[in-house]
């Protein structure tokens, strides 16, 4: 039911501001009032629909796989974060500011063709540009009058080099409203045959009179309200069906069915300059083979067998729907690592792999955290990652790090491991078990058969069914149930002790036992089995797994069309009204209230979901929605268990059949959190300081605090440790620096963790991949707006602000520098002052920051309980990049909670 109206009235009482909204960004509930989506079709809806038939049509698949739809995921993802920034009328195409959109359209078209032209190819770049750019042409739709003009499909100039035909400044847009019922925004009377867009209040463009149209909606200080709350205000948005949002809620299916068409038209504007493999890349048309390995003197043999195996493999695709889109390998050694290759040229790969030779290593340990983390970089997101050592890690301490890349990218980590000179590192078993790979221990004869099991997971389409990672003293059974879509299983057993293989028995739903004569693939190793059956009969399997003392994985995967690609843990997040669930990043707190986010494709019904340990056992069954407007789609508010987890989903198929599937990366709650800044690109020799905030949410701790990023960018992080009471946070600078001749369109990815110096189990960690582009700085001055965008108690008497600062300038602010924060006690008594221990160092200088990019910063106060109200004044200086400084002053009106 939707929300009354008196009681969504009431809240707005405890709203000081509310900026501008778009089409709602995600999926579940819409923009500021937590309803159902009552069909209105969100950012999320348009990139979905409009990207999904252009992929059927330009591969000629029915439906999308899995890699296909982990590449659409991650442009809907930089889509929405747009809604991050609700100041830039750019990025909104509002305010009739169509010269600033058609500039950063432009902009972030350069930027997707160069990320696709770089080599190897920058997928992540080129998703983040072209997800970003999305947004602004989809908003165009909806805050334009193109459809009330007679348009249905795309325009023709939007995204496209030109100016667009808006209204001049002295003419008139909107004259007057139509009054409509007490319970909707009054709808603007729009005015002439020229394009226009509404103006918000907050936004960097001013309404110049009410000649001009406004957004509409609520609290949007540019229009007049017809309530006294101020909540009902005309406009002439079209960002969903519900009246009181979008004053022209009626055009909302028409410019909703345009923003598909023009989100269409920009794309095959950008595949009119690709070669195929580009635009296989940029869509994720293809599967990732990527390995890590070893090249010290012992391995020698080891290599050979990965080599003869692996190049099998890529021969065996060729020229098939199995291709791999993208092949990765991240050698590594003692005291170096690399060269590393990512590429789409199946000869180069070859070439690469059959140059790797043994040498050096002369003690132990080896860089084999780093080498995961290089190829981790590399890889397209989704996907498996095989790593071959027969020694321990020397850069162990990297393994948190390697674990949050994997997480982020939903990569599993298969390590491979043949002996040890030192004792095995626990950090191998800690990263397949949390993101759903394996271990296997083995003779250095057998890297061969192994890599065989790339081969089979390795594909388009793969599922999981079971993953588990236990102990097996007494033998356990599971029931595997192959339904109807299930073109192929694939069992993996592994244990941690050389030479013991677990007992390993997989029988048939008719009773049938599988052996080596009727499986089509059967390989038993000296620490495992992998067994494999084409077109298996339908029907509940059972699994028995015993003989295992140690830690043991069992992996059941399948070829499937009915596939749980994504379960996500999200906040309601973004710039009230215009809020949606975003992603959260790393890992919760435990008992945190979150919401639940599953796709599913190819299912007949809605599932069931559970949450589960690793070892099976479950934790409680977790109540998903369907959404109205994508049946694939399910959400809903989730507290964080107080122990690690994954999420299986479970029902039957359209022929009755029964089939279980999981997301197989195990969310580990934490009690500190990382959260990375809004992303800020890179230029080649200029130095960028993005900011992180730490969080602790236990008891009082010291953390370590640690970066790591594999183009070795960084040239300072600070501080280096954090000393936080309970509720705490801190700010963290991170400093990169590409060298001047850091490649246009590349990326670097950048790890940023907290590690507890008194618990060992105890981290977090954020990772972010970060664009270098060859756009260049904008001259011209720049300008900071400074906003509140949330308010925490941390104790009693202390507040924590965390202040945005956003340029709003027509030029790149070469730094901008907080010099000095004026609190001031407005009503009450008692004197407000700044907690100089828990707020950053001032004077505090951020360098670079463009045009319509922003940065976070926690500042906190010491606030007597008699204070009711106080505000909160900034000053400091933006210097341009001529040289020139200009000061600035804001200020911020502030009610304790």
């Amino acid at each position: 039911m939707r929300t009354a109206l008196s009681l969504l009235l009431a809240s707005l009482l405890l709203v000081a501001s509310i900026p501008s909204q778009a089409f709602c960004p995600k999926n579940g509930f819409v923009c500021y009032i937590t309803s159902k989506s009552g069909g209105s079709l969100t950012h999320q809806d348009i990139t979905q629909r409009g990207i999904e038939e252009l992929d059927k049509r330009y591969f000629a698949v029915p439906k999308l796989s899995a890699s296909m739809q982990k590449a659409l995921d991650q442009i809907i993802e930089a889509n929405a974060k747009v809604d991050e920034d609700q100041t830039s009328s750019a990025k909104h195409f509002d305010g009739e500011n169509a010269a600033g959109a058609q500039l950063r359209l432009a902009t972030l078209k350069q930027n997707i063709l160069d990320a696709l032209r770089s080599d190897p190819i920058n997928v992540i770049g080129a998703r983040d540009n072209l997800g970003s750019a999305l947004h602004t042409i989809q908003d165009f739709y909806s805050h334009s009058n193109w459809v009330e003009l007679g348009n249905s499909g795309a325009h023709p100039g939007v995204g496209r080099p030109g100016p667009l035909l808006f209204s001049g400044p002295a003419t008139v847009a909107c004259s007057g409203f139509t009054t409509t019922v007490r319970t909707c925004a009054n709808s603007s009377n729009l005015v002439g045959a020229l394009l226009t867009s509404g103006y918000y209040g907050g936004e960097d463009r001013v309404k110049p009179g009410a000649l001009k149209c406004s957004h509409g909606g609520p609290l949007d200080s540019s229009s007049p309200s017809s309530d006294p709350l101020g909540y009902f205000r005309e406009g002439i948005n079209k960002d969903t069906r519900y009246c009181d949002i979008s004053p022209h809620s009626g055009d909302h299916g028409a410019a909703a069915g345009a923003a598909i068409a023009g989100t269409q038209q920009f794309i095959e504007d950008i595949k009119a300059e690709l070669n195929q493999a580009q635009l296989k890349a940029l869509l994720g048309a293809g599967p990732t083979l990527a390995f890590s390995i070893d090249t010290t003197g012992s391995m020698g043999g080891i290599i050979a067998g990965v080599r003869a195996s692996a190049t099998s493999i890529v021969d065996a695709r060729l020229g098939t729907d199995e291709e791999p889109l993208q092949y990765v390998l991240a050698p590594f050694n003692d005291p170096g690592t690399g060269p590393t290759t990512a590429t789409n040229n199946a000869v180069l790969f070859k070439s690469q792999i059959a140059s790797l030779f043994a040498s050096g290593g002369d003690d132990c340990p080896e860089l084999a955290m780093t080498g995961m983390y290089n190829g981790l970089s590399l890889a397209d997101p989704g996907g498996d990652l095989f790593m071959y050592t027969d020694a321990a890690a020397k850069d162990a301490g990297l393994a948190g790090a390697v674990i949050s890349l994997a997480k982020s990218k939903a990569i599993k980590i298969y390590p491979m491991l043949f002996g040890s000179c030192s004792p095995l590192t626990p950090g191998f078993l800690q990263a397949a078990a949390e993101t759903g790979g394996q271990v296997f221990y083995l003779n250095g004869s057998e890297a061969g058969a192994v890599t065989q099991l790339a081969d089979l997971v390795g594909r388009n389409n793969v599922v999981q069914i079971l993953s588990t990672v236990d102990t097996f003293a007494a033998t356990k059974s599971y029931t595997v149930p192959v339904d109807t879509s299930l073109r192929r299983l694939t069992v993996s057993v592994s244990g941690t002790v050389a030479g013991v293989p677990p007992s390993v028995t997989l029988t048939r739903p008719d009773g049938v036992v599988i052996t080596e004569a009727t499986a089509t693939k059967y390989l038993r190793l000296s620490s495992g089995s992998i067994i494999s059956i084409d077109n298996p009969p339908r029907g509940a399997w059972k699994l028995a797994v015993g003989n295992s003392f140690d830690q043991t994985y069992v992996n059941v995967n399948g070829i499937s069309g009915l596939a749980f690609n994504s379960f996500n843990l999200a906040r309601f997040g973004a710039m009230p009204p215009h809020q949606g669930l975003m992603v959260i990043d790393g890992e919760p707190a435990p008992g945190q209230a979150l919401y639940g986010i599953a796709t599913l494709t190819g299912i007949a019904g809605a599932p069931q979901f559970q949450l589960r340990r690793k070892n099976f056992d479950a934790l409680g069954a977790l109540a998903l929605e369907q959404d109205q407007t994508d049946n694939g789609k399910f959400f809903g508010a989730l507290r964080v268990p107080n122990e690690p987890f994954v999420v299986y989903a479970s029902g039957t198929d359209s022929s009755g059949y029964a089939y279980q599937r999981l997301v197989s990366v195990m969310v580990t709650p934490q009690t500190v959190s990382v959260t990375p800044p809004s992303r800020q690109d890179l230029r080649p020799g200029v130095s960028t300081t993005l900011l992180y905030r730490v969080r602790n949410d236990g008891p009082a701790d010291v953390f370590t605090i640690g970066a790591t990023d594999d183009k070795h960018y960084i040239t300072s992080v600070s501080p280096s440790t954090l000393t936080l009471a309970r509720g705490v946070s801190a700010n963290v600078s991170v400093t990169l620096t590409p060298p001047a001749g850091a490649r246009i369109g590349s990326s670097d990815s950048l790890t940023v963790s907290a590690q507890s110096v008194s618990v060992a189990t105890l981290h977090n960690s954020a990772s972010l991949t970060v664009f270098v582009t060859g756009v260049a700085q904008t001259p011209g001055r720049p300008d900071f707006l400074a906003e509140i965008v949330g308010q925490e108690t941390v104790a009693p008497g202390v507040i924590g602000l965390d202040v945005r600062f956003t340029n709003t300038g027509v030029g790149t602010a070469r730094n901008m520098t907080l010099g000095s924060v004026a609190p001031r006690t407005l009503t009450g008594t008692g004197t407000v002052t700044l907690n100089t221990t828990l707020s950053p160092p001032l004077p505090f200088v951020t360098p670079n920051v463009d045009v319509g990019s922003f940065f976070t910063v926690r500042l906190t106060f010491n606030v007597p309980s008699t204070v009711q109200r106080f505000s909160v004044g900034e000053n400091g200086n933006v210097t341009d990049l001529s040289g020139v400084s200009y000061g600035y002053a804001h200020a911020q009106s502030v009610i304790p909670k």
